[in-house]
């Protein structure tokens, strides 16, 4: 339960054993932490958390992404049964309710390591929100800034989808995680490299997509003009602290040179599988689980750290403060 800005504890609760109807009962297994939006609600920096009955105001019970046993369910539900194992969006707790037809939710195929599970709602979102949207073609040679858990999984859809990563960050860590994976063409410190120059060896027209995956204005202002004519600027982090700023410059390289800006937030297609829509979010989610069975996406080496539910706090502190360090953390619902 988050009470307010870097307040925290983790609390008892009663868990009913009988779920609803179209609702079942799942058993979490593990749980995982977004460093963005989550961390924006434990610093306070989401202004939403002062909006008295939005979705996040205080106090507020986190919750991301997770895998989970079904353990009990209700009547008229037909998808699950008990002892399916599933990726849902469950809060942070050791049980919660999934309602089954809103069909957020997919089977995990045998074979999955299940805390790198837990992870597969960031290549879902990137998959869904950003690779599908912004339609990179073999070739295409892509600037991506950020490299915390989402640039990484980007990193990697974006070259499964034939596009050429050229990845910028300044946390030394990431960039060796990125050289790691081995996703990019190239990874680069922007403190350290011009970003221009760099992108410039690669592609001297410019970047054929520029990505960000910061979540911050300031890096969007310093680097849109890196996107080359009739280039694309794919907005796949979100922004969420205040950053003033001449915009003028801004939109007159988009208008002057045919810039197309996507704002990439997840789940812009529909949830369930329809005749008439060529993907859905579901889809997407049994898609990325089907490529990390196959080892086509490694989430794995991704995760730096799986807890208990009792260091919750040095989770959240972890990613926050600790960069170096940290890069996705896991919380383990059967530690003590």
């Amino acid at each position: 339960m988050i009470k307010g800005p870097l307040d925290l504890e983790v609390q008892a609760f009663d868990v009913d054993p009988n779920p609803g109807e179209g609702k079942v009962l799942v058993k979490n297994r593990y749980t995982a932490i977004s460093a963005g939006t989550e961390l924006s609600i434990y610093t306070g920096t989401n202004p939403r958390v002062y909006e008295p009955g939005s979705w996040c105001n205080y106090p507020h019970v986190p919750g991301y992404a997770g895998i989970g046993e079904v353990i009990a369910v209700g009547s008229g539900v037909g998808a699950l049964k008990v002892g399916d194992r599933v990726f849902h969006h469950p809060h942070h707790a050791s049980h919660d309710v999934l309602d089954s037809r809103y069909g957020l939710f997919a089977k995990v195929p045998e074979g999955l390591y299940l805390p790198e599970v837990a992870l597969s709602r960031f290549a879902a979102i990137v998959l869904s929100g950003s690779v599908r949207l912004s339609r990179p073609e073999l070739g295409d040679k892509m600037a991506l800034f950020g490299l915390g858990i989402v640039g990484q999984t980007a990193a990697q859809l974006f070259s499964l989808a034939g596009a050429d990563v050229i990845a910028f960050d300044p946390v030394a860590n990431r960039r060796k995680l990125a050289e790691k994976v081995g996703a990019c063409l190239g990874v680069y410190d922007p403190t350290a490299e011009n970003a221009r120059g760099v992108i410039s060896r690669y592609q001297p027209k410019g970047a054929d997509l520029v990505v960000d995956a910061t979540g911050r204005s300031e890096t969007v202002m310093e680097n849109f003009g890196l996107a080359r004519r009739k280039g694309k600027i794919v907005l796949l982090g979100t922004p969420f602290t205040s950053f003033n700023a001449d915009v003028t410059k801004l939109f007159r390289y988009i208008h002057l040179n045919w810039i197309t800006v996507i704002g990439a937030l997840e789940r812009d297609r529909v949830v369930i599988p329809t005749d008439d829509e060529t993907h859905s979010y579901v889809e997407d989610v049994a898609y990325v689980l089907d490529l990390m069975r196959r080892g086509k996406l490694n989430m794995k080496d991704l995760m730096s750290h799986v807890l208990a539910p009792s260091q919750f706090k040095q989770g959240y502190e972890g990613l926050l403060n600790k960069k170096d360090e940290y890069s996705a953390v896991v919380i383990d619902w059967d530690r003590d």
